[in-house]
């Protein structure tokens, strides 16, 4: 199925750079934005500094429904200018953040085709979103060391295609994830395939259904043919979503999907099958007729787990651990910052408040609890290089999140957050920590 979609993609990008054309400028908008974040975080050792995000974009409206779309950014920690200086300074560079062609009605008047780098959201991004993770970011980032999560970087190379038969949108998707051997391409190399459909029942509801495949070649993780996995790494994707809104002022939605596939094995032991889950679900009241017009939200979460030093053992020769794939979803900044969003239990709620027109008040809370439970003794190390010591207990903590926004303009808004994440049993109490964190931001939008 994937080699077939390539196939057809290619063909039609082959076919629209056949025909020479003149693309005329019938119009070019500039926008952007720049995002000055104050942060100061103690995840066992006290890191704090000024970070600035910028960007701009450039949206050029051609000839015969084409569109081009450029978009640079720059992050960079404030005072670091000369950092790596003998190296490479990443903190002055100037990224291609968006590069893409938006082709509508392309040879069928449904058809719309987007080439180039660009964002990919489908869902709540559970699947797809962020190209490395919403807790990870690119090693041509600034932020590459510590406050990875905070990076704006969510761009894919790829190719998309977008059939619109309202009330029915089906997307088509290719995209390079990583390319780590030109020379030995589809050996090393990870590509993503899938399809999204999305289909509005009704005013009230709203159906999703995707299929998306991660594959990695067995050569991308080592050149060591010792412990190179024997079979490709794949990761197959099946899932949903539901949203309703029949009752008034709720909002309930529902996300389940299942993983199967190749979990890569090594010289010494053996692939294995994939075999995971993962469900999200929310209800959301809104509340505008009362006084702050308060909102509160109950959510949970599911993400099936395991541990590769006793996969294959525990689980009768299958993977139950849960692939994030590329998702962009925060369940709890702290945690989020600390941890995979996999192998895990997730209960949650959020509460939100206007005292006045252009003030935001919100408050979270989250509980997590590890899917399986580590071996005593197990080391685990955090997506900031943390070294954790396990225990058999299942509680792994609580996190408690306070954010106040402030709209000083339509263009200019300020931002207080305070987290706190309160390690539970199942970490020893000589690698236990009280994470905390404080961010204050100023985004400006032009």
């Amino acid at each position: 199925m994937s080699k077939r979609l390539i196939l057809i993609l290619a063909l039609a990008f082959v076919a629209g750079l056949a025909f020479s054309a003149y693309a005329e400028v019938q119009n070019v908008k500039v926008s952007g934005d720049l995002n000055v974040l104050g942060v100061s975080r103690n995840f066992g050792e006290e890191n704090s500094g000024i970070i600035s995000i910028a960007r701009v974009k450039v949206d050029a409206d051609l000839t015969d429904n084409v569109m081009a779309t450029v978009r640079l950014l720059n992050e960079r920690y404030w005072g670091t200018e000369t950092e790596n200086a003998a190296k490479d300074n990443k903190n002055s560079n100037i990224d291609l953040d968006l590069a893409m062609v938006t082709l509508k009605e392309f040879l069928y008047s449904p058809l719309t085709l987007t080439v180039g780098r660009q964002e990919l959201h489908f869902g709540n991004d559970m699947i797809i979103g962020d190209p490395d993770t919403n807790g990870m970011v690119s090693s041509a980032s600034a932020l590459r060391n510590r406050d990875r999560d905070l990076s704006a970087r969510k761009a894919f190379d790829a190719i998309r295609a977008t059939l619109n038969y309202d009330p029915l949108v089906v997307d088509l998707v290719y995209a390079k994830i990583n390319t780590n051997d030109n020379t030995n391409i589809g050996n090393d190399d990870q590509n993503l395939y899938g399809i999204n459909a999305n289909y509005k029942v009704d005013n009230n509801n709203t159906v999703e259904g995707y299929f998306f495949e991660k594959n990695t070649g067995r050569k991308a993780n080592t050149n060591d043919a010792n412990i190179r996995p024997k079979k490709k790494d794949v990761t197959n994707t099946v899932g949903g979503r539901i949203v309703n809104t029949s009752i008034k002022n709720v909002t309930l939605n529902a996300e389940a999907a299942y993983q199967f596939g190749t979990y890569p094995g090594t010289a010494s032991a053996p692939s294995v099958q994939r075999k995971a889950w993962a469900a999200e679900t929310a209800a959301t009241l809104n509340m505008p007729d009362k006084k702050y017009t308060p909102s509160v939200t109950a959510l949970y979460a599911y993400f099936s787990g395991d541990h590769e030093n006793n996969a294959y053992t525990t689980n009768a020769g299958a993977y139950k651990g849960w692939d994030p794939m590329f998702e962009n979803q925060k369940f709890g900044d702290i945690a989020n910052a600390q941890f995979q969003q996999t192998n895990a239990h997730i209960l949650g709620g959020i509460a939100t408040a206007k005292p006045a027109d252009d003030i935001l008040l919100k408050g979270e809370y989250y509980a997590f609890w590890w899917a399986k439970a580590y071996p005593d003794g197990a080391k685990i190390t955090s997506l900031r290089g943390d070294n954790l010591t396990m225990t058999e207990r299942r509680f792994a903590g609580q996190e408690f999140d306070l954010t106040a926004t402030y709209n000083y303009t339509e263009d200019v808004q300020f931002s207080l957050m305070g987290g706190w994440f309160v390690a539970g049993p199942s970490i020893t109490k000589e690698t236990q920590k009280v994470s905390s964190e404080v961010i204050g931001s100023m985004k400006v939008t032009f």
